[in-house]
């Protein structure tokens, strides 16, 4: 029997037969097993005898570690992260197989990414492909990408069509950051990381854009892209701080046809402050913040 990585849910068993929910969710269960059976065994072909793959639904895992290795990244990293985030944020988790490759060396990693997609140079880290629904990761950089792209491996279902400075902000909040448990169960915390530096010397230039500004940014990429990460990194854990951001999360997720930006949803999140007080507090608090 091939493992959950979300685990089961429990079941009143003590009925003979299970009610339709309770079908309905065995059946659903049993279609995303099939699927990731599927997808494994088509890695299985594209990558050769050189790669292990293995299923933990609905994640498909594969690359040029052991078996045992690629285990561990699903026991203790994938499957937390995943835990956590749908505690912290989302309620739609992935409805189809979501394909991890994990490789162990820049080479290897440029090697498959050339070999399966003719693609080179996009990252030395690791990238995300929607269409595909496959993160590429050279793994022998750590766990931080692969969580940034987890981020958004998820949110494609949960929040499909959400703007960039949100995707991007919150994909970037759990590049650095830690799991916690309670009795309610377990959440996702981000820490301050890299992007800090720049963000402050933006600030203390006079030159970081309004919150408003970045909210309603069509053009997130561009001159200006490694800014607007710093910023909507640090404005997801500003949220964070005041222990907003999964309220805001999901309620602009909710609201999203009426408030696509999210401008009117985070109003009414700081009805005392006008935009320039919340710009002024926000840019206070990221220079406080320590490295």
């Amino acid at each position: 029997m091939r493992n959950s990585v979300l685990g089961t849910r429990a079941v009143d068993v003590a009925s003979t037969h299970p009610q339709p929910a309770a079908r309905a969710h065995q059946q659903r269960n049993l279609e995303m097993g099939q699927a990731c059976e599927l997808a494994a065994e088509k890695w299985k072909s594209d990558l050769g005898p050189e790669c292990e793959v293995m299923v933990g639904a609905p994640f498909v895992l594969a690359g040029d570690l052991s078996r045992s290795e690629l285990s561990g990244w699903l026991r203790e990293t994938i499957g937390p992260a995943v835990r956590a985030m749908e505690r912290s944020y989302f309620r739609q988790l992935p409805t189809e197989p979501v394909s991890v490759l994990l490789f162990g060396s820049e080479r290897s990693y440029n090697h498959y990414a050339q070999s399966l997609f003719g693609e080179a140079g996009i990252s030395i880290y690791g990238y995300y492909k929607p269409q595909k629904r496959t993160l590429i990761l050279n793994i022998a950089t750590g766990d931080g990408t692969l969580l940034h792209e987890l981020t958004h491996a998820i949110i494609d279902f949960d929040f499909p069509g959400a703007p960039d400075w949100l995707n991007e902000g919150l994909a970037s909040l759990h590049e650095q950051c830690r799991f916690r448990t309670s009795e309610q169960g377990s959440w996702i915390e981000g820490l301050a990381n890299w992007r800090l530096a720049g963000l402050q010397e933006v600030i203390r230039q006079k030159q970081l854009p309004s919150i408003a500004s970045l909210l309603d940014e069509r053009s997130f990429r561009g001159a200006r892209e490694g800014t607007n990460y710093a910023q909507a990194r640090y404005f997801c854990l500003y949220l964070q701080s005041k222990g907003t951001l999964g309220d805001y999360y999901r309620s602009f997720r909710d609201n999203k046809t009426a408030d696509p930006r999210g401008l009117l949803t985070l109003a009414k999140f700081f009805p005392e402050q006008t935009w320039q007080q919340l710009d002024q507090d926000f840019q206070r608090w990221a220079l406080e913040l320590e490295p």
